[in-house]
């Protein structure tokens, strides 16, 4: 038996190297002082009104009044990516056996067929109570009842989210479709640190003007309640593109492990059309060249999984086009060897398809700081993001670092920003990325 290391044992050995580089990746690092006072609990009015934070490719800040009238001269001669689903009123109140109410969320809906009946769906939610057993019945408020056909365990999130609750798997006992039911019973699931129930205008607030199709998200993708139709049509149409990731009530968890590495990403359902991804590599290739830009962590976690989706199939893996499946440190060992380029790697995921075939699948891509280098993306517009959540994670390792967006976050509470869901917004570029046509210069 030979004791030479393979070509297979070095290359294994690097990808662990890369993950365990560098040591624990603590959340300490990674977060900031959030003030109370900062925190948005209602969107800025009118849409499109809110302020704008930017840091360039070289690093410099600048601070803008207000979105809808500068977005579209700083994001000129960029393409842009833009997440279209819906969210869906996914929270929904029951009452259980002794009379109490009691807040059932949905956690994730992500593919599941929504006009099917409510009977024949089983549902991951959190109930916002430790007393619950399978077998339990709860009555919906507002009609129909709730069997719990499952427990999960204690679902956790932040200390200002009306306490942790029980994650289970429930079957609503209606002939009612689920769209049909949650149209009829549920809430807007606005953030549990709004501190407030929905209203009847976050029905409109918390939904982007371009979200598409039947839904699928239990979050908003934030980012884009920034954009008006107005805006949409300065920017263009040739310049925009559309995908989908239905966002899960995961982003609302806290990361509590000591090495923010194991902390368990959620997996979330994406899907986008072979001709949207034409259109994205067309942006890239030859003279005509863009630099891309993302709105929201969900179009870059979507697209950053699209890149190594294609690597694996360039390396020989099996890759079904509807059933396109990345793990949460999967890129590890796909990014040991020789690059791929980013354009190659989206041409191999749409090769011999028509441009009305749909690329679709789930991720649980986790980017964190030290280890993750950027394969698609250029530049990105974020929110200002929850201390201790997996996306300040992904922003700092944008950005190259915990202490670039502690400071510019600090700036931003400083100047009077608002944060998190319903807060202010941010323009980042990469460093090094391609410089986009404005200078970006304070206003």
């Amino acid at each position: 038996m030979s004791n030479k290391l393979t070509d297979k044992d070095f290359e294994a050995a690097q990808a662990i190297d890369t993950l365990a580089g560098g040591g624990d990746i603590k959340m300490e690092d990674y977060t900031y002082n959030l003030d109370p006072t900062s925190i948005a609990t209602h969107p800025a009015y009118p849409r499109g009104s809110s302020k704008l934070l930017q840091v360039d490719e070289k690093g410099s800040l600048s601070f803008h009044s207000t979105f809808g009238e500068t977005f579209p001269s700083l994001s000129e001669g960029a393409h842009i990516v833009l997440n279209e689903s819906r969210v869906l009123a996914a929270r929904l109140f029951v009452v259980g056996a002794e009379g109490e109410q009691t807040e059932m969320m949905i956690l994730d809906i992500g593919d599941l067929d929504i006009k099917l009946p409510c009977k024949d769906i089983q549902l991951n939610v959190m109930l916002r109570t430790s007393s619950v057993n399978v077998g339990d019945i709860f009555e919906v408020t507002g009609g129909g009842k709730v069997e719990i056909v499952g427990i999960k365990g204690v679902w956790e999130e932040d200390e200002d989210s009306n306490g942790n609750g029980t994650e289970c798997y429930v079957t609503i006992l209606s002939d009612d479709s689920l769209k049909s039911a949650l149209e009829k019973y549920g809430t807007v699931p606005i953030p549990p640190y709004f501190h407030r129930a929905a209203e009847e205008s976050d029905k409109e607030a918390y939904n982007t003007v371009y979200a598409s199709g039947d839904g699928g998200s239990v979050a908003a993708p934030t980012a884009g309640l920034h954009f008006t139709d107005s805006v949409l049509a300065k920017i263009g149409p040739d310049n925009l593109s559309y995908l989908s990731l239905h966002v899960g009530a995961g982003t609302f968890k806290p990361v509590v492990s000591k090495d923010a590495r194991d902390h368990k990403m959620h997996q979330e359902a994406f899907s986008v059309s072979v001709g949207e991804i034409r259109r994205i590599i067309s942006s890239l290739e030859g003279g005509s060249e863009k630099p891309l830009m993302v709105v929201g962590t969900t179009s870059c976690r979507t697209l950053e999984s699209l890149f190594w989706c294609g690597v694996k199939k360039i390396r020989g893996f099996d890759t079904d086009p509807s059933n396109l499946i990345l793990d949460q440190f999967e890129w590890i060992p796909l990014n040991v060897g020789e690059g791929v380029p980013r354009v190659a790697a989206l041409q191999a995921l749409v090769e011999g398809l028509d441009d009305e075939s749909v690329l679709s699948g789930k991720t649980s891509l986790m980017i964190v700081p030290n280890s993750y280098e950027f394969k698609v993306v250029d530049h990105i517009v974020t929110n200002f993001h929850a201390p201790d959540s997996t996306l300040m994670l992904l922003v700092s390792a944008f950005l190259g670092g915990g202490d670039k967006v502690k400071f510019v976050y600090e700036a931003a509470q400083r100047k009077g920003y608002r944060f998190l869901s319903y807060g202010d917004v941010c323009l980042f570029s990469r460093p090094g990325a391609p410089p986009l046509l404005s200078s970006g210069k304070k206003d």
